[in-house]
């Protein structure tokens, strides 16, 4: 990974970026050592199979190999069944056909790539069975080639990204805190909403990828998992803090609870026993027994990593 400063811009080349420009020089090699058709193909192929995680590159392969034999299979009975096969409102039917094929099997990913070959394969019918053998082994080729660089090459991994947005969330808390019940105002929850909804993609994107180390990624994803859903009770009592007209009093215990995660908030000398202060020494005890979970998980497993 390199990064130059050119005129105050950053010039930034990924890994992903070497990733595809390897794939489609060694597409175009194994191409042109078998003599390929349409080496053109093999470089589409490359191209579209570098995604950024593997569960992408995956869906990208399978889109392209039964978009590929969809469309050509279709066209080729659509050509030589219908002596009027290029009639616009016949190839309107096929499409209708398409699409209803590929739905009924919930291949709903293939149907634009199906769509598109059986109309050009329609228009223009000669050598089909040349066409579609060469698209597809030649797109086969760039797909798998760029697959395996993928996985082989540093796969993508965001855990890391995870543990810091996690980290950040917990983090943000004690100023919430403080804003909420030393100063009495009534901090925006949506940042900590923000946090949590790109936590939960990153999540899911975490879970779609079984490579490599699929034994330990399904332990990561049970305690990520486990991690999310006290940033989510975290979150929760916050909210009800905020929505409470009046702010109630910490007892003496909230407030050595507080000071314990370095939340410093001076007594008033008032004693909380009115409704509204038991309300919110609730939603507060609440939110610190998932704060002070959530802290011990993240240290244990810093420790274990160690």
């Amino acid at each position: 990974m390199n990064t130059h400063q050119f005129h105050g811009h950053h010039l930034h080349i990924g890994l992903r970026t070497v990733k595809t420009g390897l794939a489609v020089t060694l597409a175009l090699l194994v191409a042109g050592m078998r003599d390929a058709a349409t080496p053109i193909y093999a470089v589409i192929g490359a191209i579209g199979a570098m995604s950024r995680t593997l569960h992408d590159s995956r869906l990208t392969c399978l889109t392209q190999f039964l978009g590929i034999l969809v469309g050509c299979t279709l066209a080729y009975v659509f050509v030589a069944l219908l002596p009027f096969y290029q009639d616009p409102g016949a190839i309107g039917l096929g499409l209708i056909l398409i699409i209803t094929v590929c739905n009924f099997f919930k291949w709903d990913y293939a149907i634009s790539l199906s769509c598109i070959i059986f109309v050009s394969l329609c228009i223009d019918s000669e050598n089909i069975l040349w066409y579609a053998s060469n698209r597809f082994i030649d797109t086969s080729t760039g797909l798998v080639i760029a697959y395996m660089v993928n996985a082989l090459i540093k796969p993508y991994n965001n855990r890391g990204a995870i543990l810091r947005e996690l980290d950040g969330f917990l983090g943000a808390i004690p100023d919430f805190l403080r804003e909420r019940v030393a100063a009495e105002r009534y901090p925006d929850p949506e940042e900590l909403a923000e946090r949590l909804r790109r936590i939960e993609d990153e999540i899911e994107i975490y879970e779609q990828q079984t490579f490599p180390h699929r034994k330990e990624r399904r332990g990561d994803c049970v305690y990520l998992r486990g991690c999310f859903r006290l940033a989510i009770r975290i979150k929760q009592e916050m909210e009800a803090l905020c929505v409470m007209d009046v702010p109630g009093i910490p007892t003496p215990e909230s407030l050595q609870r507080l000071e314990a995660h370095g939340i410093h908030i001076p007594e008033d000398g008032r004693v909380s026993l009115d409704q509204d202060s038991q309300v919110m020494n609730y939603h507060l005890n609440n939110l610190l027994d998932a704060y002070t979970y959530l802290e011990e998980m993240r240290k244990e497993q810093g420790l274990q990593k160690q």
